[in-house]
């Protein structure tokens, strides 16, 4: 068992050294290999950080949505509505100006809803509009039919007022707010003539011979002998804002950060590459930086067959007592001048010479006794350590 140990080597490969040259690590942060990586991931960074800034302006483009429909400006109905075709959810609200008639027979009640804190009925009914547009093909046998939109008359209290409530014959003129339609729920223990929600699939089944639109009018003021508005009993429900209110999206504001995070962590990890690349140069691990009249040292701790470590060999490696690798401890004695006394350490920092027992082990040092031809004894002893 041997060491080669180099005595230009200040440290021990087994231990890390801290990073304190800093102008060396500047100076292979500038070599090319090193501003190459950097350059690469500038550019993701640079990425990154775009698209956090594309997502903080996706949070506030909710603002700016609802800021640029003006929904309180009147306009023609059948500019913003087609029937047979989904309505866009920035039409909730908007209001418009339509001119039709009332299709009397084609009505359902809405029980479950609520006016100023009293629950009752609303009453539905379908509405033809002038002019109506469709907005995809709706068969071979659209001509025969009539288009209509739901259009809500007033509210009660009286359910038996709001079954016999019937919609006035004749032209009529209306502003309205546009609502969206409601979900479908089942109604089977509902009378007949009742609905649970505003549902166009719903009110398709029940009057086949209409084509409707994705949405219904809450009416602000009808003009007309027949204008049939909150008449009859009926009181009159004001529309309501339906559209979700501006403010700042907070799941895109979450993906803005989580882009930054990205950005962080490109730079952290170039940083650690090159720390890394560092300190291997440094420890004489990478053999590019091998100087040839310098080459690595290697160190036999263990030869061939063996089992373990020499707590020996390792104790001259790291500098501690063998008895911390393994070998056993030293147990405190009594010199001939009744002072306690331990064998030393090998490889300790401490220089004091420790004191030992004197007398000779008998195996090793009793000398061979001889008689001599004169008849007189002498001793004989063969040197050890000499050659």
């Amino acid at each position: 068992m041997s060491t080669s140990r180099n005595s230009s080597a200040s440290t021990s490969p087994s231990r890390p050294i801290s990073l304190d040259r800093w102008f060396d690590l500047f100076r292979l942060a500038l070599t090319p290999k090193w501003l190459g990586s950097l350059l690469l991931v500038l550019v993701l960074v640079t990425c990154f950080v775009g698209l956090s800034a594309w997502q903080v302006d996706r949070a506030q483009h909710k603002n700016d949505a609802v800021e640029s429909a003006d929904v309180e400006e009147v306009e023609p109905f059948n500019e913003v509505m087609e029937a047979q075709a989904p309505m866009p959810g920035i039409l909730a609200d908007q209001r418009v100006s339509l001119s039709g008639h009332w299709l009397p027979d084609a009505q359902v009640v809405v029980p479950g809803r609520v006016l100023d804190g009293d629950k009752g009925f609303w009453v539905v009914t379908m509405f033809a509009p002038d002019d109506a547009r469709l907005g995809a093909p709706a068969g071979a046998d659209a001509d025969d039919k009539t288009i209509a939109i739901p259009v809500l008359r007033g509210f009660t209290t009286d359910e038996a007022t709001a079954m016999n409530s019937r919609a006035a014959e004749g032209p009529v003129e209306m502003t309205a707010q546009i609502g969206p339609v409601e979900g479908p729920k089942p109604g089977n223990s509902l009378p007949d003539g009742q609905v649970r929600t505003v549902s166009t699939s719903q009110l398709i089944n029940l009057f086949p011979d209409l084509l409707t639109y994705s949405g219904f009018l809450i009416p602000e003021s009808a003009t007309g002998a027949a204008s049939s508005i909150a008449t009859d009993g009926l009181d009159y429900v004001p529309p309501t804002m339906t559209r979700e209110e501006g403010g700042f999206d907070l799941q895109s504001a979450g993906y803005a950060i989580e882009w930054l995070i990205f950005a962080f962590m490109a730079l952290y990890m170039w940083w650690q590459l090159l720390r890394d690349d560092f300190m291997r140069r440094r420890l004489g691990d990478d053999s590019d930086s091998q100087d040839p009249a310098n080459p690595v040292e290697y160190v036999v701790v263990k030869s061939a067959g063996q089992s373990s470590i020499d707590p020996e060999v390792m104790s001259g490696l790291t500098g501690l007592p063998a008895h911390r690798h393994g070998a056993k401890k030293p147990r405190a004695r009594r010199g001939r001048l009744g002072k306690a006394t331990t064998d030393a350490e090998p490889g300790t920092a401490d220089t004091e010479t420790a004191t030992t027992d004197a007398e000779p082990d008998a195996t090793d040092a009793e000398p061979d006794a001889v008689t001599s031809d004169d008849g007189t004894d002498s001793t004989n002893t063969t040197p050890t350590g000499g050659n």
